[in-house]
């Protein structure tokens, strides 16, 4: 499978589609005091808090630019993109859609990078994590990690193993966002891992005891460039997945994955 390039951010969404917008964070920070405004008070006060500027300008740029981006697809303003809480405490939206029935997002954010993913009437997550070469990759699967994919990382060659940790481990916090059961999920009750026989971006999932589970639900990943580990998990089967990146002053920049 290869995502398809997002060439506009125009608001227009099919229904078989799910949307992916790229943040390169940095080239954003001197836009960081202009978009503060976009926010609202709680966000603002939330900004507030953070005692060093690089997690501040981080979590700025990554929620104004949430907001625009859906306030695009919305057709109403960044600040007046509504937000509330659903009761196992993911993010959705609680402003009413005109335009879109049943609007759903997911926001992740790391050291540089940001991602969004939009979609309407199914579940999506995703994750995006800065590849750490100094992680220690099997303590942490041992800790957190099912046995077959213990067993998968172990067999990669040395020279892979962290980048492939990163590959599971976004696979799977995509999923548990998506799914929305967050903590309550223990990691290791399910598995996901690159699938056989099909291209280098698709991700199986395995629910250990609930087969079926994996069924309804597509896990991929996505290509962002050197030093970036990027997944996504959507409801349902072969979604069109398309990847666009947002660069200053909302101009689109078309990006492409194999």
């Amino acid at each position: 499978m290869e995502n398809e390039l997002l060439p506009r951010l125009d608001g227009s969404l099919p229904q078989d589609e799910v949307h992916v917008w790229y943040v390169d964070l940095s080239a954003w920070e001197t836009e960081v005091e202009s978009l503060l405004p976009l926010l609202n008070q709680e966000e603002q006060e939330r900004a507030a808090r953070f005692k060093f500027p690089a997690p501040r300008n981080q979590f700025v740029i990554s929620r104004a630019l949430l907001r625009q981006v859906l306030g695009r697809y919305l057709r109403i303003e960044a600040r007046e993109v509504q937000f509330r809480s659903a009761t196992n405490g993911k993010p959705e939206l609680a402003t009413a859609s005109v335009v879109h029935e049943d609007l759903r997002f997911n926001l992740s954010h790391t050291a540089g990078a940001a991602v969004i993913a939009i979609t309407q009437h199914r579940q999506v997550g995703i994750d995006v994590e800065r590849i750490r070469m100094d992680t220690n990759t099997m303590e942490l699967a041992e800790r957190f990690f099912s046995r077959p994919e213990v067993e998968w990382l172990r067999s990669q060659p040395a020279s892979e193993q962290i980048p492939a940790f990163f590959t599971c481990w976004t696979g799977k916090e995509a999923y548990i966002k998506a799914h929305g059961q967050g903590l309550s999920m223990p990691l290791s009750s399910f598995g996901v891992l690159p699938a056989h026989g099909t291209d280098s971006c698709t991700l199986q999932l395995k629910v250990y005891e609930n087969p079926e589970e994996a069924r309804c639900w597509f896990i991929c990943q996505l290509e962002l460039g050197t030093g970036l580990r990027a997944a996504l998990a959507v409801e349902g089967e072969n979604p069109r997945v398309r990847l666009g990146q947002l660069t200053t002053g909302l101009n689109v920049k078309s990006r492409l994955t194999t």
